[in-house]
């Protein structure tokens, strides 16, 4: 995702885009595929290469963290779940006709809200799509779905992109899913939406959109999984025109089979500088032909499979439930991926050549087996060391150094908490290379701030003063937003705002 970068040198521009601003923003500097670029997080995990590194916080450091200066803001109730992680967008005009930054929260029982950034209580729209889907004895999502796939916004047009699941028939049992081009200024349907999800053996019920939604080069790009592993369900990844939302190109990654869930824990398809995009499957059919379960791919813009990898075990993690793809493809550079699987061994792949089964180029065992893999990993670039961290179910988060071809197997660092079966995430703000901090939420309901280069020493964490601090009830995949010296988490009911104290 790029987004422009605008001086203001000459006065007749300046004059332009002052002109513009009453139905418009103005956005400051431009984003590459590892996170650098202004503090708008408009996509989930920060950046198309899904690094959940924010490059330009200049305001938080691992100094002014800590009990005595960093604490609670303020929250601002939700009427769902926030499984979707929040997006953030600066100088918006919008309210008053005055530039606010603003955060959008999505929720389980089909909200959008946009909220002011740096005030409490202040909602400058609100808009809700319908009932949810109720998912019956599947205990995935509770109590109904919604919204749980992380929208994307798209500066350019100011509309913010989503998918909806509503239910119908008898106790909204039967679901639909519905695309929606959204104004981030009011909320408005645009393009002519909102379009009803379709294609051959997609089917609504079964499908759950699960990972973050991504946008390139004019495409939004939507992945589907399942809810509980019902029935006999395939994984699909979609392409819509970003004006008409008309869907352009279809994928089912198991069409003579079954199965292949694209869900990955909530982390979105990742795509490079050229073009192709990234997803990992979850257990189903593969022959390396026209199914694709347990395997990393490299798609073409058209959604055309032109690469794939795929542990030589394949048949017998299908077996024992151990989807590949219950994390993401997080690119590395200068051209590999990697992701791990419930059973904690991760592999590195070179996006350059694949392999096919056992394409692999370093695969190890990084973490206990388990559920999820959270919204992670987190790829950072310090002052030293590359840095990946990692926080996967049963595992406590740690720091691995990344030599540029393969990944140190000793930790750097290993967190003091193990998570429980259902992980949360990581995220990571810093300026450029220096200042690192990981921003980790764990399963037991605590926001911890660590510095990245000395991991796991600790700056702060909601314990420290619970009374103030206390994040509430966790969501499971939650990861925090951070820009502009604050720290946005979603919760069960709410959005939690962090910052420097006022002194």
């Amino acid at each position: 995702m790029k987004i422009k970068a605008i001086g203001f040198a000459d006065c007749a521009l300046h004059a332009l885009l002052s002109f513009l601003a009453v139905s418009s923003l103005v956005v400051i500097g431009s984003m590459n595929a590892w996170g650098q670029g202004s503090n708008n997080v408009l996509t989930q995990h920060n950046d198309v290469s899904r690094s959940g590194a924010n490059l330009n916080e200049t305001i938080l450091t691992p100094s002014n963290v800590n009990v005595n200066t960093f604490g609670m803001l303020f929250t601002n109730s939700v009427d769902g779940a926030v499984y979707a992680q929040p997006l953030y967008v600066s100088n918006v005009i919008i309210g008053d006709g005055k530039p606010h930054n603003v955060v959008y929260v999505a929720t389980e029982n089909n909200s959008v809200y946009a909220f002011d950034a740096d005030s409490a209580g202040v909602t400058y729209w609100q808009k809700n799509f319908g009932a949810p889907w109720n998912p019956g004895s599947c205990g995935d999502l509770v109590p109904v779905v919604g919204i749980t796939g992380t929208p994307v916004i798209d500066l350019s047009s100011n509309t913010l992109y989503v998918d909806t699941k509503l239910g119908s028939g008898l106790n909204n049992t039967v679901g639909t899913h519905q695309l929606h081009a959204l104004s981030i200024l009011d909320g408005s349907e645009k393009f002519g939406g909102p379009v009803t999800i379709s294609a051959n053996k997609f089917n609504g019920t079964l499908n759950a959109q699960r990972p973050g939604l991504l946008l390139s080069n004019g495409v939004i790009y939507v992945g589907y999984g399942s809810h509980c592993d019902q029935g006999s369900y395939h994984g699909f990844l979609l392409g819509y025109d970003a004006h008409t939302l008309t869907q352009l190109y279809p994928l089912n990654v198991t069409p003579t089979g079954t199965l292949g869930a694209i869900w990955q824990s909530g982390t979105g398809p990742a795509t490079d500088g050229n073009g192709n995009i990234f997803v990992l499957t979850g257990n189903g059919s593969y022959d390396g032909v026209t199914n694709f379960g347990e395997s990393f791919l490299k798609l073409s813009s058209s959604l055309n499979v032109e690469d794939s990898a795929t542990p030589v075990n394949f048949d017998d993690m299908n077996l024992h439930d151990q989807d590949l793809g219950s994390s993401g493809a997080m690119l590395l550079p200068p051209h590999f991926v990697m992701g791990m699987g419930k059973d904690g061994i991760l592999r590195l792949v070179d996006r350059n050549n694949m392999g096919g089964v056992g394409g692999a180029v370093q695969q190890f065992q990084a973490a206990n087996k388990g559920d999820t893999m959270g919204m992670s990993p987190v790829f950072w670039k310090g002052p030293n060391k590359r840095y990946i961290f990692l926080g996967h179910s049963h595992t406590a988060t740690q720091s691995f150094e990344f030599k540029g071809d393969r990944i140190n197997t000793t930790p750097l660092g290993i967190g003091p908490v193990v998570q429980n079966d259902r992980a949360g995430g990581l995220s990571l703000s810093a300026n450029g290379s220096t200042g690192g901090i990981l921003w980790d939420i764990n399963s037991d309901s605590v926001v911890r701030a660590y510095d990245a280069v000395h991991f796991p020493t600790l700056l702060w964490d909601t314990t420290q003063n619970a009374t103030r601090d206390s994040m509430g009830t966790y969501v499971k995949f939650v990861a925090p937003t951070v820009s502009n010296g604050k720290v946005y988490v979603g919760t069960q009911n709410s959005l939690v705002v962090y910052g420097l104290l006022a002194h």
